[in-house]
């Protein structure tokens, strides 16, 4: 394929622009993981003195720097390692002044001015810094998190991501597909298993809005938005979540950025060793679970000091980390599987008010109809709506005959479900998985510094895990092994030119697989083929040998699984070049950047599954009706088959800035600046993938036009003879693209393409936004030497966030059959039941769409399945941010910090079904009221939406001294949101596409209070310490205790009442449930459940006759999530005791460490499918989960040794 002109011209203006920005300034992330310290120096008039000498002196290492003040007295010192350090002034005719001792941490812009005094140079007079934790420079938001904490707060798991929730603003709720870290499947995060991770909501924005960096390199899984390689805890020096800045070098995010800093080596040798243990033993019972015996070790061991080299020692350092983990823990899942005396046809049980006639006398609330009465499918008969055969007394026959329960099926399913044992109506349960969970993960980290004088220093980093995970499914004997291999490795150079010009240079690559291979414990291709699949449905996979078992899920809670391959060698593939100039000129600090990361991914993948529901077997007007029944009498009402080698052509971010931070008044500085950003979308297949299912030869839909967008077409199905390819074709009387039938001679020539399908002469679908221009405005006041105003402003840009994985969604999309997803199957009135009598089977359901024969459909309108597509023209999210707070130092180690802070957000995604009716409405043939009524309805992300965020934020930071350090973090918000993510799967959708505005309502990560303390103490007692026994052995015996701990309180999560058991607004929404909201028609709060249960309680959290089905051809009346679960509060405590060994500054310590102190329950979000039915019927209103970050006490002991 050849470009276009308008993008060759764009190509050579990108270049141009790149190379002005490049060679005139340079470029990149400036201090994204270094410090920054400035001041000017005076005399003891005010006046400025130009030409002093200005050392900075790093305490650990006793590495300096030197430079000199300006004409305006102005020193500056960029890209500072974090790091304790002394600050020594000197100029002629005055004395020396020597600020001692002081820290500087990760991003922050520290201010220290000098006031000199007459006398002799050689006269040192010491003071101390004061003022260095006031943010006298800036107004960006964001919380330090210091290596004490690292090191010594209480962390399931030791993964550093729990620490995030300390910082205002970070709702540690993800409605993501990303919530589980990627470990429900595919693409995963490097997560030890049962470790405790957040990967949150920052400032309102969504849960894939973040980045993350470590020593400012890129470590971001693009896929899920996750980290790519996560950080050894010891290896750590300190963590910032900086949002909402006031630079132009922060951006591509709408959250949060997370800089990571590993530690470096000292002159000095340090380094610690530690081994973790936790086993069921320790912990408490969790109510939701079963007992299971487990064993997990955490251990490895960090040194870090000079190289042991007579020309090195004075200049280079390493420090270097290994951790490893092992876990074994068999699942106790309680499970839900079909009776003997359901597989025998006999459902009279799902009945709770007997028979009359034959017919169930439950009815349904409110609108008092029949209900959990079963009906003969095949006997459908159209009138003014629909009418079947009852099965009299809910007794199903079991034969060959349509409409009878197929013994083929009740073989298969009694080979790969287990049988049911006595039923626990608390859990809805009857049955356990009890399959192996074991994890064996490895970590590496190596860190090397050197310093070439005073001119240049260079460092190099390489981290590196492998992580290899057998995991369950639910379904006993079906088992996920997966290995996650993932690196991350570069390096870093800075060379200053002058005190007043400072370059910085970066390299760094990042690269994940994860493969995971999905199987069951015996080979089960007899049994697949005697149940009656098709070869094209769970056979002839590309990316699989053999049969693979489909997952045959019966809903209504019952189990589910089937066998699957993933194999994933590119989850991640990032290369980063950046480069950074400082420039100072007068009282104006200049930065100039540029920053390009590539990115490339590559997945073959391979599943099929089929989904039932009750109104199958319904009185085939959406009433009555059980899922099990419709399965095991063979009547689906959805599939999914996937065969995809998923690759994409590289992509990635370009990003370019120009920053002044501009010191107006020795009181005011002025930040302003802007930021470019063009997210490089890649573009779907490879020629590698010519002729191969999932590959190259796709398209799109274009709804702002109404056609279909192929980027490579491949040749005639006549030529090739398998998908992908042109099928051949000829037009009915309506112009419709029709099969061709060579005995009519109305044929049109092979390769002709369908009605309104195009091809894009730039051989890709996705056109990038050039327009992604970002200003940003700050200022900083200081009111008085402890108090400071800061405010800022800015338009940030949403580069990342899904664009890898949605530039493969269309893979195997038309004129292929690699995706093929159909929904409301069966539905009287719909494409399979036109009549009301089912034609889709559970063996082949795609029959009609071509997939067993292997070739395409004629068009990709009517294609026999749905995929995820994506406005062609989509564009980045920006909002509009602003902050505006005050700061006060109440002393020398504690500061607190009141925010206001904003978000207006514009052109979110909007995900779920597009192309629906234009209004709900009981008529038939909702295509017919749809956009494009020649077009199927299907799932279509655009860039439409809006979210709306406030707060008030409140903080208090106490550095540690005098044996304490606490930080609280207390955020009052709302967020509200039309849609929580992407794809129609993260958090709540919109009910209408057209109409997202009336789904505006609370996100899924909406907490309205969140409050997190934490703290690390010393007991003052011992020797040296405030209660002292005078008596060295007693002291020794009596001293050396710590206590760490987090307490967390919030809000409770967001949930809605929806129904999803078929498109009852009659819009042709064929995507899963989830849109519709139910009819609120009572007060929820009050009452009880048909078990006899009080509201708010485990098995009745709320009445559920409150709620009632929306009428035929209505949304529900409810927006989303206007209800909260329990609130939540939980303590996660530890206590040390260190025993000090040989000589200062070694000790053994001795760790034990309480996740959830209190054991206390928090209940999750209850079942709130208002299409399901209440206890003790089904689960509807129930809670059968612990809250997110809520898990029974657990208990973990450890020794570390540090030295």
């Amino acid at each position: 394929m050849t470009d276009s002109l308008g993008r060759t011209h764009r190509f050579r203006t990108l270049v141009w622009f790149i190379s002005v920005v490049v060679v005139s300034t340079a470029a990149a992330l400036a201090q994204l993981s270094t410090a920054s310290l400035n001041g000017v120096v005076r005399d003891a008039t005010g006046a400025v003195v130009p030409r002093a000498s200005v050392t900075l002196h790093n305490s650990d290492t006793g590495v300096e720097r030197n430079t000199f003040t300006n004409d305006t007295g102005t020193y500056v010192f960029s890209d500072i390692n974090p790091g304790r350090y002394t600050l020594r002034v000197t100029a002629p005719s005055f004395s020396t002044k020597q600020v001692s001792d002081f820290v500087l941490a990760v991003n922050q812009t520290a201010t220290i001015d000098i006031a000199l005094d007459p006398g002799a140079q050689t006269v040192v007079v010491s003071v101390e810094a004061t003022s260095e934790q006031l943010q006298v420079s800036s107004a960006e938001l964001g919380t330090v998190i210091a290596g004490n904490q690292v090191h010594d707060l209480p962390l399931n798991g030791r993964n550093f991501t729990q620490l995030l929730s300390l910082t205002p603003g970070v709702a540690p709720i993800s409605v993501g597909q990303n919530s589980m870290g990627g470990r429900s499947g595919g693409f995963a995060a490097p997560i030890a298993e049962g470790a405790a991770f957040t990967f949150p909501s920052i400032n309102g924005a969504t849960n894939r809005s973040n980045y993350f960096l470590t020593d400012g390199m890129n470590n971001f899984a693009a896929f899920l938005s996750t980290y790519a390689v996560p950080p050894i805890v010891d290896a750590i020096q300190e963590f910032k979540v900086v949002s909402h800045t006031d630079s132009s070098e922060f951006g591509s995010v709408l959250g949060g950025v997370v800089n990571v800093v590993t530690k470096s080596g000292t002159k000095q040798f340090h380094g610690s060793a530690w081994e973790y243990l936790r086993n069921d033993a320790f912990d408490s019972q969790d109510q939701f679970a079963p007992v299971v015996h487990y064993h997990q070790h955490q251990f490895g061991g960090a040194v870090g000091g000079p190289v042991a080299l007579p020309t090195l020692k004075q200049n280079t350092f390493f420090y270097f980390a290994y951790q490893g983990f092992r876990y074994s823990k068999p699942v106790a899942t309680r499970i839900l599987v079909p009776t003997a005396a359901m597989y025998s046809g006999d459902f009279s049980s799902i009945c709770q008010s007997g028979f009359t006639g034959g017919i169930c006398n439950d009815r349904t609330p409110i609108t008092n109809l029949v209900d959990h009465q079963l009906y003969n499918p095949y006997t459908t008969v159209a009138g003014s709506g629909f009418s079947r055969t009852p099965y009299l007394n809910n007794q199903v026959p079991v034969g060959t005959n349509p409409g009878d329960i197929q013994p083929q099926i009740v073989t298969f399913l009694q080979t790969v479900l287990p049988a049911a044992g006595a039923f626990d109506p608390a859990f809805n349960s009857n049955a356990f998985d009890k399959d192996p969970n074991t994890q064996h993960q490895n970590e590496y980290n190596l860190k090397l510094d050197h310093t070439f004088g005073q001119k240049d220093s260079v460092w190099f980093r390489y981290s590196r895990i492998n992580s290899n995970v057998l995991k369950p499914t639910d379904l006993p004997g079906l088992t996920t092994n997966q290995a996650i291999p993932g690196r991350n490795w570069g390096g870093n150079w800075v060379h200053t030119f002058s005190p007043s010009l400072q370059l910085q240079a970066l390299f760094s690559r990042t690269t994940v697989s994860d493969n995971a291979y999905t199987k069951f414990k015996t080979d089960l291709t007899n049994v697949i083929q005697a149940a009656g699949f098709a070869p094209g449905f769970s056979s002839n996979f590309s990316g699989a040998k053999g049969w693979l078992l489909p997952s045959y899920d019966l809903r209504n809670g019952y189990v589910s699984g089937g066998e699957s391959v993933v194999l994933t060698p590119q989850a991640t593939d990032n290369n980063q070049f950046s480069v950074t100039l400082n420039k100072l000129k007068g009282t104006h600090t200049f930065t100039f950047g540029a920053n390009y990361i590539s990115s490339v991914f590559s997945s073959p993948l391979s599943f099929d599954s089929v989904s039932f529901a009750n109104g199958q077997t319904g009185d085939g007007n959406g009433n009555a009706g059980f899922s099990v029944a419709s399965a095991l009498i063979g009547v689906p009402d959805s599939a999914n088959r996937r065969d995809v080698d998923e690759r994409t052509r590289p992509g990635g971010l370009f990003s370019a800035f120009f920053q002044d931070s501009w010191k107006a008044s020795p009181k005011l500085t002025l930040n302003y600046g802007v930021r470019y950003d063009l997210t490089l979308i890649p573009p779907y297949g490879t020629k590698k993938t010519i002729d191969k299912s999932g590959g190259i030869e796709t398209g799109d839909f274009d709804f702002s036009n109404g056609t279909y967008v192929l980027q490579y077409p491949p040749p005639p199905c006549t030529v090739r003879g398998h998908a992908p390819c042109i099928p051949s074709i000829m037009l009915d009387a309506s112009g419709k693209a029709v099969a061709c039938d060579p005995a009519t001679q109305q044929c049109l020539p092979p390769g002709t393409l369908p009605p309104h399908v195009v091809i894009d002469p730039r051989g890709r679908i996705s056109h990038n936004t050039y327009t992604n221009v970002g200003p940003h405005l700050g200022f900083a006041y200081r009111v008085t030497e402890k108090t400071v105003v800061r405010g800022g402003a800015g338009i940030v840009y949403d580069n990342w966030a899904a664009v890898s994985q949605m530039s493969q969604n269309i893979e195997g999309d038309w004129p292929g059959i690699g995706q093929l997803i159909a929904n409301n199957l069966n539905v009287p009135g719909g494409l399979t039941a036109p009549s009301g009598t089912p034609t889709a089977t559970y063996g082949d359901p795609f029959s009609a769409g071509g997939v067993s024969a292997g070739l395409p459909a004629p068009t990709p309108f009517f294609s026999g399945g749905v995929n995820w597509h994506y406005d062609p023209h989509i564009k980045n999210a920006y909002a509009y941010q602003y902050n505006f707070g005050l700061q006060h130092q109440i002393n020398s180690t504690t500061t607190v910090t009141g925010s206001y802070v904003s978000a207006l957000t514009h052109r979110a995604n909007i995900g779920g079904m597009y192309n629906t009716a234009l209004k709900p409405s009981p008529l038939a043939n909702p295509q017919s009221r749809s956009l494009f009524p020649y077009m199927i309805s299907t799932f279509y992300d655009r860039s439409v939406g809006f979210a709306d965020y406030h707060a008030f934020q409140l903080s208090v930071d106490k550095r540690f001294s005098g044996g304490l350090a606490y930080q609280v973090a207390y955020t009052f918000s709302k967020a509200l949101t039309e849609n929580d993510g992407w794809f129609g799967a993260e958090g709540k959708n919109v009910a209408d596409p057209y109409n997202p505005r009336a789904s505006l309502s609370p996100a899924g990560y909406d907490l309205p209070h969140l409050l997190v303390m934490n703290a690390n103490y010393e007991l003052p007692i011992g020797q040296g310490k405030r209660f002292s026994t005078g008596n060295h052995a007693v002291d020794y015996i009596v001293g050396n205790w710590q206590v760490n701990g987090i307490m967390s309180v919030r809000s409770g999560q967001r949930y809605s009442v929806t129904y999803s058991n078929g498109d009852q607004a009659n819009t042709g929404n064929v995507g899963w449930g989830g849109y519709e909201q139910a009819n609120l028609v009572g007060d929820p709060n009050s009452g009880t459940c048909p078990n006899g249960a009080h509201v708010h309680t485990q098995t009745c959290w709320f009445n559920p006759n409150a709620f009632a089905t929306p009428p035929l051809g209505t949304f529900g009346n409810l927006r989303p999530n206007p209800f909260q679960a329990q609130r939540f509060w939980n303590v996660d405590f530890s206590l040390f005791r260190g025993f000090p060994v040989w000589s200062e500054g070694r000790k053994l310590e001795f760790r034990a460490e309480a996740f959830n102190l209190f054991n206390t329950v928090i209940f999750g979000a209850p079942n709130a499918d208002q299409s399901q039915a209440p206890p003790p019927d089904g689960n509807f209103s129930t809670i059968t989960q612990r809250a997110t970050g809520n898990n029974a006490r657990v208990l973990q002991f450890g020794l570390r040794f540090i030295f």
